[in-house]
């Protein structure tokens, strides 16, 4: 079954006593307990028992066995180091306000007040018993009454620690304390009471701060008789007042009446307390149960009792409490004594002591202390503590898998050491052991889950194959080197994870490896502190120091690394206390039976049955730290004691031989005295060993102590000398054995330390204790357990010996003082350093790290396995450089690292970098070689794991140090030779297997197969600063392990064939493994530079795409760039990037353009390269303008500005071509030099290009472009891209401006001519530079050809309209000034002669040959070389028709023939893309040779057969047609060809082929027909009913070509309307072109010549002769005129008068509004006038003529009546405009006032009101031409309409308000009088016939009711489509005129039949536009109440 288990699922089938509430309800059970024990504490002394007894059960209950329970002192002493925090009460059970022991208390709810109130109210209970038992006996023997005091405090002790607030509880403890005498006690609780006096809010509820003044006055007092007036002077005691209670209150508030006041306390000291007690056993606890806890509890019993803290009993004995479960080697020998209960001992706090252990009495009755049994709870603590250390001392080297994992300790049952069962404490949840079900069931495969394995081998696979991939391509590399590579990943992952069961097989470092991986699993303080110390290591003082040291022997080294003999545990330390136990023994008495256990011979059993004879722990033991520390200090604190007790037994063993010798035989040593002399050699080693210690300058000791244990040592030498001598006198035949030599050595060694004897006597000595060793055949002693002394052998002497003949040497290297590094330079490297034939002889085949390993061996080796030095060191002392170099290869690693760092010193201080390199790699060797050493292998797992931590941080500092000189310095390898560079890569790499464990633990915790290691004392997230920690050290071996691979394949270049590519994979592996765990933007992002760096260095990579994706992904985790090519070859790596600078985004340049030369330039816009460009493209920022900079800029604008010179065109296709400028650096203007600015230029154009575009648009791109090419030219003119590109983006701005509107081309604006010689010259020099410098791939011919296409498009188009060699002329201001050769006057000329067409064609062809020969298969060469032949053809053949017309010669130059000019066309056709390309053919090659053929033909060059034959040869859409019969049949041919073409074109793009094939129908003959036939083909397709021009832009047509086709389209279909006469469609064209002039080439020409056109027809239609103005109105009278005049207009405003001159009037009127002042109207008003005077001629005879007098009477008899009559009948409206224009005459302005002129008619009081005075009667004047346009104007303007019509006839007007409804389809005309109107006039009045007339020329000058003024003209022509205004849209037009036309005719219709007399037969020409006009300015016209006024302002506004 698998062995997932959810755990937020909780299953129905579980029960429910599964619920972890085991701890609830023993909180409940032990809650009743106490209330019990309270309920019988309360009754008083009757019940004593009974709650003696409760209490005993309460404290026997399992809540005082938790951990928590268990006072803090109490946890530090168990736990030590490895406890989580200090309070573990404070995690989560918050204790709150307690409430205090007394009446009304209620119940304690959680387990720190049960506590509380437990340990409070049973020391309340004890003092109370006391009080009971004095009361009623009156005395208490002394020794209960001190227990039962002691036992109280110790409970108030443990309330306190629960909580420290209750002040009540404080004082209770400081008047205890006051019984006891302890003055330190009670000033401290009464301080406590000070303290807590703002925290207790329940004194508020009591007498305010009475309790806290008495503390404060008991406080003072005390302090007073203490006689401590510094406290005194401070607060709160210096602002307290001083009061004086009574002594009532003092006993009121005192708590204990039996007690004294705490200030009292002096009083009585502890003496006379403890007067008169009786000796006591007193119980020494161990916090472990061992030699070495037993030893501390000796000791820490001696120094409480020697501080005073504690005054036991005189002859008080002490005993060891032995734990249940001690493993006791004899139970026999127990007596029962040991079962005597202790008394406890209580020990008050110490400064700088630790606190001892309270051991509590396991029978004692409640009557005598009450004091609970917590020994159980302890001794479980201590034995899972002693086996959890037992687990770690057995682990050794296994795998870290089988080590014990060091666990939180936060209220966890199993990390506490507590059992799961409820006996044990608490049992963990149901979801806990789920949990904890999961966890170890996904440890192993089979356990495991499949889906569960599947999903952790898919987390893990590309973990492990980056390793995999990373360890085969290094050890790859590095195997050409000689080195020794990483290894196999897969074995050292087994190893750590515990899979590979043969783990005793891994190498040193595979052990290494494991070490660190426990290390960072255990979660060990110590590897925290190491770690994350923010110390730098300071490598030259902490060498010197420790260097020093280790050379003369004053370093403490580990006892542990001599020797691999057993560490002392407890052997028979069960039977040592029961011994102890049995006696009645003091302390000191104690001390020296635990000495003599330790070093007496046979006290301990011998580990291993090989060992024969009984030997002492001494020597067959190894000591533990803490047990060789707790054995120094008793040896040194109780030596007097233990000196006088030795001394005695060899005084009296001397006495015992000088009693044998008086008796005359000789005593016998018995066992017993041997045993005696060697623990006094014993100690004299160990007091040497602690002399020799302190004895150097830095140990931090004092001189009296070294003075003191000089003379220890001293007395110490002589009793074991005496000792010896005693026994060599009692047995002369012992010889020399061990224990002899033991004293030889220490008595030679006591020389060495004495500084009174001189070095060469001591060197003597040495010498003979060497001789005594060879003469023994040299023996090996082995001292594990002394640091001075661990090894007694001739090597040893050796090393001695050089020590001390190489002390003023060392001495000399190590003084600080030393100012003189090349001294030391040549004394310590040819020691450190030897030559080569040197480390040859040492051992063949071993490198430089071999040799390193064999000097890394200490001095400990173990006994009968001496260090055999190689051969050639064991020679005799020949130079003192190899007794130095042979003493260093067996010295510690502590001197060698010195050495190498006092060397590196030495070189740093004459700046010798490469040196310092050496140096620093040489102390990496001595560091890693190390682990290997058997000094650090013999080591604890706990100590190795710290050692291979600091190690580490050390290399670490090393590395960041070699680092920094690699970056500075580019000759920090020039010293290090290969076999050196071999041993460092061997070192590194070693190092990285080693740190290569932190990242499988890593893996294993991220897919959940180990757990998080706590790390004790500091914040949950420190593993993840330890891990970055780690990471930055491995990232930084990797980078150094780089640059040594970088010198080794410099070094060995032949071993390397492609070293780029090897420093490739070693960069991008080490990148991928790194980077899938998320740490290469470690150490500072240092790895991600270094790789970016050398790979954009190593650009010759064999694998170029693979190189540039890891570039890619370099900068991606660097600076967050997206340089790939394929955005699914990002990884994310979790990296966070930094800012790109300046300087590293000038690095970047030439890889990004590298990169975006893979993209297609259209696509970089969208991609997210052009992110990253833009983002580099900031960081580069404003590059700094210099002043050569700036001179080239002016130099390239005022070229491209200049005229185009024929010379320089052909020049550039010769390579010649070049600009006068300065010449820049590439390092002033890098993005420059790299083509930066090119790029993006190139990017923004084609962004540009690439944009779909059907509107403007704006042309911020273009502009970006030109200025970037224009900076890239700035650099360097000789980069004809640049130019190339530069010239496309002049190019693209000319496209711009032509393409949407025309108006800039018929402005002739200058921009247009600056950007097409720009343009020119750009692809001029670009030709010239490309000739010159361009190569030979396939890519660049390409692109250079597309460049001379470019360009002769550029130079045909510039011929061709719309710009019309503009570009190639020059203006006026561009002249230069001559001075003439013979007049010497100066005259302004051009400066050379401008490109002529001929020429320009003739170059640009010349352009496509080019582009051809570069590229074949493109059809637009031919297309446009074709069409440069066939214009230069014409230009030949029209210059030869007009030298033969002229008489001339031929021309010299021949053009091109038009077989060339076919040909060419052909070659277009046949490279046309195929229709599987592309959708819509191309169809412009197949036009232009149609085209051409029919001029060939026309112009007779060829015949039709000859035209057919090509045509049917070289285009499919003449295949299918008939060829022509004969000539006359060519059009039909021709016409069926097009057609074809035409329907080819499916979308109605090409135009050409509808213009070509009017042409064709048109070109040969003038018919009318034919002109009919031309009109009909055009407005087929091009020219819809309203005359919209449709006609589009092809894709392949010129920019700017459209509006020059439009038009010649225009001017063409104007010729056949007039030749046709249709003025209709000629009207209505009109108002299209005038009313859009940015839609036509040379708008104001075309208008032009269509107003003549019009002009002319008009005169033709109307028959209007020229001239006819001044023959009809040049001799006539102005007053004559007037009369007929105005005759004249009454009857054109007649709708019944009908004249085709009327209709030319009117029309001629409305072409001159509608021009506007476009043209000049000159020959507009010439019109008018003619056609106004031959309607005045021919018209006005016909009309009744009146004389003015008659006139003048009928108006002044009928002015009175019929003028008012006139104004009241006369709707609101305005005047004529006949009346308005009469105004303005150029007669006399002092005439007679014409009172039948429309001014008399509307005002007529004001003529009544003016008598002007008379003058005489002037000439009669002239009719002016102002009058007659005026009198024209006014004729046309008001036309007379007929009745209006009846409702009948559908309604298209809006209503007008209450008026009557005038029903019309159009708008309504203001002259159609109504027939009231004309009833009103028709008055009984008595006049003639003329007044008659007058009055009725007045009744229809009257205006209706209406509200506009319309135009002249009927509305009833059906045929009328005229739209309503200039400014309307065609769309508009089309849509009114097609609907309007059968309304028009039922209007028609109707009038016939209401009013046959209004049938208008005539049409106006214009009848809306007046309309309109009207209609804007009449508005409101109906509000005004003066309907002359009215008339008046609309027909001004009018004209």
């Amino acid at each position: 079954m698998s062995a997932f288990k959810a755990l937020n699922v909780e299953s129905d089938n579980e029960s429910e006593d599964e619920v972890d509430n085991t701890k609830e309800i023993q909180i409940e059970d032990a809650l009743k307990l106490y209330q019990t024990a309270l309920k019988c504490h309360s009754e008083g002394p009757q019940s004593f028992e009974k709650a003696a007894e409760a209490y005993k059960a309460l404290f026997d209950s399992e809540i005082f066995k938790y951990t928590e329970s268990l006072s803090e002192y109490k946890r530090h002493e168990l736990f030590g180091d490895s406890l989580e925090f200090d309070n573990i009460l404070h995690d989560d059970l918050d204790a709150g306000p307690v409430p205090l022991a007394g009446g009304n208390e209620s119940a304690p709810n959680t387990l720190p007040q049960i506590l509380h109130l437990s340990y409070k109210n049973h020391g309340q209970f004890m003092l109370e018993t006391m009080q009971h038992w004095l009361r009623q006996h009156g005395h208490l023997p002394p020794h209960e009454g001190t227990a039962n005091v002691l036992g109280a405090m110790t409970y108030f002790a443990e309330a306190l620690d629960k909580e420290d607030t209750d002040l009540d509880l404080w004082l209770r403890t400081a008047s205890v304390a006051a019984l006891l005498g302890s003055r330190r006690i009670t000033r401290f609780c009464l301080e406590a009471v000070m303290d807590g006096d703002d925290e207790l809010l329940d004194s508020i509820l009591r007498l305010p701060g009475l309790e806290e003044g008495f503390a404060g006055q008991q406080l003072r007092e005390l302090v007073e008789k203490l006689q401590d007036s510094v406290s005194l002077m401070q607060a709160p005691l210096s602002s307290m007042r001083r009061k004086k209670l009574s002594d009532a209150l003092k006993r009121r508030l005192n708590p204990y009446p039996f007690a004294p006041l705490p200030s009292e306390v002096v009083n009585s000291g502890p003496s006379e307390t403890l007067s008169g007690r009786t000796p006591e056993r007193l119980f020494l606890t161990p916090a472990k149960w061992g030699w070495a806890g037993v030893g501390e509890a000796i000791l820490h019993h001696y120094m409480t009792e020697q501080g005073g803290y504690v005054e036991p009993a005189p002859g008080s004995s002490v005993n060891i409490t032995i734990p249940p479960d001690a493993n006791v080697d004899e139970s026999s020998e127990s007596s029962d004594q040991s079962n005597t209960p202790p008394v406890e001992e209580h020990v008050p706090d110490a400064p700088d002591l630790t606190q001892p252990e309270t051991t509590e009495s396991a029978s004692k009755s409640a009557e005598s202390d009450g004091a609970p049994t917590r020994g159980d709870g302890d001794v479980a603590m201590d034995d899972a503590d002693k086996d959890s250390t037992v687990r770690n001392e057995d682990g050794g080297s296994a795998t870290p898998q089988e080590r014990a994992t060091t666990q939180s300790r936060k209220r966890s049952t199993d990390s506490a050491g507590l059992p799961e069962t409820a006996e044990g404490g608490r049992s963990r949840s149901k979801r806990l052991r789920a949990r904890e079900t999961v966890v170890e069931g996904s440890a192993g495969p089979d356990s495991a889950g499949p889906d569960l394995a599947k999903q952790i081998e898919d987390q893990l696979s590309p973990l492990i194959l980056g390793d995999q991939y990373l360890f085969e391509v290094v050890n790859d590399i590095v195997a050409r080197l000689g080195v020794e590579g990483l290894g196999s990943p897969k074995e050292l992952r087994d190893l750590l994870t515990g899979t590979d069961s043969d783990s005793t097989e891994a190498n040193d470092i595979d052990k290494a490896a494991c070490d660190i991986y426990a290390a960072i699993q255990s979660g060990g303080p110590k590897i925290a502190t190491v770690l994350l110390s923010n110390e730098t290591v300071d490598l030259g003082g902490m060498s010197r120091e420790a260097g020093l040291n280790a050379f003369l022997g004053y370093a403490k080294t580990s006892i542990s690394q001599a020797s691999a003999k057993p560490a002392l545990g407890s052997e028979r330390l069960g039977r040592f206390a029961h011994k102890i136990n049995a006696e009645w023994l003091s302390a000191k008495e104690v001390a020296l039976v635990w000495l003599e256990a330790l070093l007496l011979p046979g006290s301990l059993p011998s580990p291993s049955a090989s060992i024969q004879g009984s030997r002492s722990s001494y020597m067959q033991y190894r000591w533990t730290e803490d047990l060789k520390r707790h054995l120094v200090q008793i040896i040194v604190n109780f030596d007097e004691f233990i000196y006088e007790r030795l001394s005695d037994r060899i005084c009296d063993l001397n006495a015992r031989v000088l009693e044998a010798r008086v008796r005359g035989s000789d005593y016998k040593f018995s066992r017993r005295d041997a045993s005696q002399t060697e623990m006094v050699e014993t100690l004299f080693e160990l007091h040497l060993d602690i002399y020799s210690l302190i004895k150097h300058p830095h140990s931090g000791v004092d001189s009296a102590t070294q003075i003191f244990q000089s003379d220890r040592l001293g007395r110490w030498s002589a009793l074991a000398r005496d000792a010896l001598q005693l026994r060599s006198d009692c047995d002369p035949n012992v010889g020399v054995d061990e224990l002899a030599l033991r004293h030889i050595w220490a008595s030679v060694f006591q020389l060495s330390v004495d500084e009174k004897v001189q070095p060469t006597y001591v060197i003597f000595q040495m010498e003979e204790l060497k001789a005594i060793f060879q003469s023994l055949d040299s023996p090996v002693i082995d001292l594990q357990n002394n640091a001075v002394m661990p090894e007694l052998s001739i090597a040893a002497i050796d090393r001695e010996l050089a020590r001390i003949s190489m002390k003023d040497f060392f001495l000399r290297v190590f003084d600080q003082d030393d100012k003189d590094p090349v001294a030391v330079i040549e004394s310590l490297e040819p020691i450190l350093e030897p030559l080569q034939d040197v480390t040859e002889t040492v051992e063949p085949g071993i490198s430089g790290s071999d040799e390193d390993q064999v000097g890394s061996q200490t001095s400990s080796a173990t006994v009968g396995h001496p260090v055999e030095p190689p051969a050639d060191l064991r020679l005799s002392h020949s130079t003192p450089t190899q007794e130095m170099r042979k003493f260093l290869d067996t010295a510690t690693v502590s001197l060698r690292l010195s050495l190498w760092q006092r060397l590196r010193e030495a070189y740093e201080t004459i700046e010798y970098a490469p040196k310092v390199v050496s140096c620093y790699l040489r102390s990496i060797e001595t560091l890693v070689g190390e682990f290997k050493s058997p000094s650090y292998k013999e080591c604890q797992p706990a100590e190795r794991h710290v050692r291979v931590m600091s190690r580490l941080r050390l290399i670490d500092e090393i590395l960041v140090k070699i680092l920094h000189i690699i970056k500075e310095d580019q000759t920090a390898f020039d010293c290090l030779s290969f076999e050196h560079l071999q041993s460092s890569m061997t070192a590194i790499c070693e190092l990285l297997r080693i740190m290569n464990a932190t990242n499988i633990f890593e893996d294993m915790l991220r897919v959940g197969q180990v757990p998080a290691p706590r790390f004790e004392g500091y914040p949950n997230n420190i593993f993840t600063t330890i891990t970055a920690r780690l990471h930055d050290m491995q990232l930084r071996a990797w980078i150094l392990q780089y640059h040594l691979l970088k010198e080794g394949i410099s070094q060995s270049a032949e071993a390397f064939t492609t070293p780029s590519d090897d420093q490739f994979e070693f960069l991008r592996h080490v990148h991928y493994a790194t980077g899938v765990r998320g740490f290469c933007h470690s150490a500072n992002r240092t790895f991600l530079r270094l790789v970016k760096d050398e790979m954009l260095r190593l650009d010759d990579v064999t694998d170029g795409n693979t190189r540039d994706t890891e570039v890619a992904q370099v900068l991606y985790d660097l600076y967050g760039l997206k340089t790939f090519v394929n955005t699914l070859e990002c990884h994310e790596f979790n990296t966070s990037p930094e800012l790109l600078e300046k300087k590293t985004a000038a690095q970047l340049l030439p890889f990004i353009q590298s990169q975006a030369r893979k993209i297609n330039i259209k696509d970089l816009p969208k991609a997210e390269l052009k992110v990253t460009i833009d983002k580099v493209h900031g960081a580069l920022g404003r590059m700094k303008d210099t002043r050569d900079i700036g001179l080239n800029r002016k130099i390239l604008m005022n070229y491209v500005k200049s005229p185009v010179t024929p010379i320089s065109l052909f020049n550039c296709l010769k390579g010649i071509g070049s600009l006068s400028t300065k010449y820049i650096p590439p390092s002033a203007t890098v993005p420059q030099s790299n083509g930066w600015f090119f790029m993006m230029g190139n990017i923004a154009l084609n962004k540009f290009r690439s944009q779909k575009r059907l509107v403007p648009g704006p042309t911020e791109d273009i502009h970006i472009a030109q200025a970037f090419f224009m900076q890239d030219l700035e650099y360097s003119i000789e980069r004809w891209e640049s130019w190339y590109r530069l010239a496309q983006a002049n190019d693209a701005q000319i496209e711009e401006a032509v393409s949407w509107t025309a108006e800039k081309l018929n402005s002739t604006s200058l921009e247009l001519v600056h950007f097409q010689r720009a343009a020119i010259h750009c692809y001029s020099m670009a030709a010239a530079c490309a000739v010159a410098d361009a190569d030979v791939a396939p890519h660049t011919a390409a692109k250079v050809s597309q460049m001379y296409t470019d360009f002769g498009n550029r130079v045909y188009a510039s011929s061709r309209e719309p710009f019309s060699m503009n570009a190639f002329n020059l203006r006026e201001s561009e002249q230069k000034f001559y001075s003439g050769v013979t007049n010497m006057q100066v005259y302004q000329y051009v400066p050379f002669q401008p490109l002529p067409y001929y020429t320009a064609w003739k170059f640009a062809s010349a352009l496509f040959r080019r582009a051809i020969n570069g590229n074949p298969d493109k059809w637009w060469n031919y297309f446009m070389l074709g069409k440069c032949l066939w214009k230069m053809y014409c230009a030949s053949e029209n210059a030869e028709a007009d030298a033969a017309a002229r008489g001339e010669p031929p021309l010299a130059t021949k053009g091109p023939t038009w077989v060339e000019v076919i040909d060419a066309f052909i070659g277009a056709v046949e490279n046309l893309p195929g229709k599987k390309e592309r959708r819509e053919p191309v169809l412009e090659p197949h036009y232009k040779l149609v085209s051409i053929v029919h001029k060939l033909f026309q112009r007779k060059a060829i015949d039709h057969e000859k035209g057919e034959e090509i045509l049917r040869q070289n285009t499919s859409y003449a295949q299918n047609i008939g060829g022509p019969e004969n000539a006359d049949d060519w059009e039909r041919y021709i016409l069926a060809v097009l057609k074809a073409l035409r329907g080819a074109d499916k979308s109605g793009w090409h135009h050409r082929m509808t213009a070509r094939a009017a042409h064709v129908i048109y070109d040969d003959s003038n018919d009318t027909m034919v002109a009919y036939a031309a009109k009909h083909e055009l407005t087929q397709q091009m020219f819809t009913k309203t005359m919209a021009l449709q006609v589009w832009k092809p894709e392949n047509e010129r920019p700017g070509r459209h509006f020059v086709y439009t038009t010649r389209y225009t001017r063409f279909f104007v010729q056949l309307l007039v030749q046709t006469a249709d003025r209709t469609n000629l009207e209505a064209l009109a108002k299209r072109v005038r009313k859009k002039p940015h839609e036509f080439f040379e708008h104001s020409k075309l208008w032009q010549e269509l107003c003549l056109s019009y002009l002319k027809l008009l005169r033709r239609v109307g028959k209007v002769p020229d001239g006819h103005e001044d023959a009809v109105f040049k001799v006539m009278n102005n007053d004559e005129f007037q009369l007929q005049a105005a005759r004249v207009e009454v009857w054109c405003q007649d709708p019944a008068s009908q004249h085709p001159v009327l209709d030319v009037l009117r029309e001629a009127i409305e072409l001159k509004r509608l021009n506007n002042g476009l043209m000049k109207p000159l020959l507009i008003d010439d019109l008018i006038g003619d056609t106004y005077a031959l309607l005045y001629a021919t018209v006005g005879p016909t009309l009744a003529v009146e004389s003015a007098e008659q006139q003048q009477q009928a108006q002044q008899t009928q002015l009175p009546h019929n003028t008012t009559q006139t104004l009241l009948q006369r709707p609101v409206d305005g005047p004529s405009v006949a009346a308005v224009m009469h105004v303005q005459v150029d007669g006399a302005a002092d005439g007679h006032p014409n009172l039948n002129m429309p001014f008399a008619m509307f005002h007529p009081d004001q003529h009544r009101h003016q008598h002007p005075e008379p003058t005489a009667r002037s000439r009669p004047k002239v009719v002016g031409r102002r009058e007659i346009q005026r009198k024209a104007e006014a004729a046309v303007a008001r036309p007379i309409v007929p009745v209006p019509i009846p409702s009948a006839i559908p309604i298209r007007s809006p209503s007008m308000g209450g008026q009557p409804q005038v029903i019309l389809p159009t708008r309504t005309s203001p002259e159609k009088p109504t027939a009231d109107a004309a009833l009103a006039q028709a008055a009984d009045d008595q006049l003639a016939n003329e007044q008659l007339a007058n009055e009725q020329m007045q009744l229809q000058l009257q205006i209706p009711n209406s509200g506009t003024v319309t135009a002249t003209g009927s509305v009833l022509n059906a045929e009328s489509s005229v739209p309503a205004s200039v400014h309307d849209s065609a769309d508009d037009e089309s849509e009114l005129s097609e609907l309007d036309e059968s309304e028009v005719q039922e209007i028609h219709d109707a009038s016939d039949v209401h009013d046959p007399a209004a049938i208008v037969t005539s049409r106006p020409m214009f009848p809306n536009l007046m309309a309109n006009r009207e209609k804007t300015q009449g508005k409101g016209s109906d509000a005004a109440e003066s309907g002359g006024g009215s008339s008046e302002l609309g027909t001004t506004e009018e004209k």
